[in-house]
């Protein structure tokens, strides 16, 4: 489960497995990456909410019954977040993740501000590939001990996807690298190229005038099947790019209002799918038992490369000796509105996991 930019109401995450793929291998979920998912759990509700009069009167008629029947009212300062796993295997590893404390932050992930970007594109021909630009300032860019550019995997496969679409500037090309775009599916490239087309004339930016936007879904009669459920989650990933391009590119995408609207009925869609969805146990051992090879195959090949190194790192004496008396974590204010408890599975299974598998 993917809880990353969600800001709603939580009560319970249940983690669907504790490895992710970072886009060229499987590799363990990090214990920072585990408490900041499982620290959405307990949510008790949004900015948005709070601010919302009509629900916080609802919330103050609510109180005041419970208080009219001589029940005490729970403080909302303290909210309980369930957190367990949907494999009983996975279950030590959060709850081992949750009682440990994460690795120091020793430096900062930036990127290169946009006026540094423009200055060195304006170095390079006009017909140059912006993916190069970006590769090349990569390579060149000098920075503090303290901060490290974040890698450019995203940003260049955004780029590359864009590139064909002739009459976008470099500014253009910059706002679409930071798009929340995810390439891995075929249909959001095409949902890209088309949306760059529209910045390129600088019209046709309706939500009714471009196809790629497949709205045609809703008309679809709603079923379990997985390949309806993606056909809308491609749908929903392409309103949200919209919209967030909506933003800046104010005169060419001019339909947010309707786009907010559309993108709620598909949110519906989904939940109706999920509710309806039934748990295939075979089926799950058998995925299961495909990401327990992907992940032994991974650290296979880590081990290869470790054992080809040297052994021996170099240190740069001097950097060590001038940052030797300076702090180098970064501290996180913790938050103490919501306490945490890791959840046992109510049942065990028949079948051990293997050694291997842990």
């Amino acid at each position: 489960m993917n809880t990353y930019k969600k800001h709603r109401s939580i009560k319970r995450i249940i983690f669907e497995t504790t490895t992710k793929w970072n886009g060229f291998r499987f590799e363990p979920i990090p214990v920072s990456s585990i408490k900041q998912i499982a620290g959405r759990a307990g949510r008790y509700r949004t900015a948005t909410q709070a601010n919302d009069r009509e629900l916080s009167t609802k919330h103050l008629e609510h109180d005041r019954a419970i208080t009219s029947k001589g029940l005490p009212i729970a403080a909302p300062a303290q909210n309980l977040g369930l957190i367990t796993t949907l494999e009983p295997m996975d279950l030590s590893v959060v709850r081992k993740a949750m009682q440990t404390e994460a690795d120091p932050i020793m430096s900062a992930g930036i990127f290169p501000p946009n006026n540094i970007l423009l200055q060195f594109a304006a170095h390079y021909p006009e017909n140059t590939p912006f993916s190069y630009i970006l590769l090349r300032l990569h390579e060149l860019a000098l920075k503090h001990p303290r901060f490290h550019l974040c890698v450019l995997k995203d940003q260049v496969e955004i780029a590359d996807a864009i590139e064909p679409v002739k009459g976008l500037t470099i500014s253009d090309r910059i706002a679409f690298t930071a798009a929340p775009v995810n390439m891995r599916s075929p249909k959001m490239t095409e949902v890209l190229q088309a949306l760059a087309k529209c910045v390129a004339c600088n019209g046709g930016g309706g939500l009714l005038e471009i196809p790629e936007i497949d709205l045609d879904v809703l008309d679809i009669e709603w079923t379990t099947a997985k390949e309806y459920l993606n056909k809308l989650e491609d749908l929903h990933k392409a309103l949200i790019l919209y919209l967030w391009l909506s933003y800046r590119f104010t005169g060419v995408f001019t339909n947010q209002r309707m786009t907010f609207h559309v993108k709620t009925l598909v949110e519906e869609k989904i939940d109706k799918v999920l509710a309806q969805a039934t748990y295939d146990k075979d089926k799950r051992k058998l995925l299961r038992k495909q990401q327990q090879k992907d992940l032994l195959r991974s650290f296979q090949v880590d081990e290869e490369e470790f054992s080809a190194r040297d052994k021996e790192p170099t240190i740069d004496v001097s950097i060590t000796r001038q940052y030797v008396n300076t702090p180098r974590t970064m501290v996180i204010p913790d938050r103490t509105d919501r306490t945490y408890r890791v959840l046992d599975l109510p049942e065990v299974p028949k079948e051990r996991p293997s050694a291997a598998a842990n």
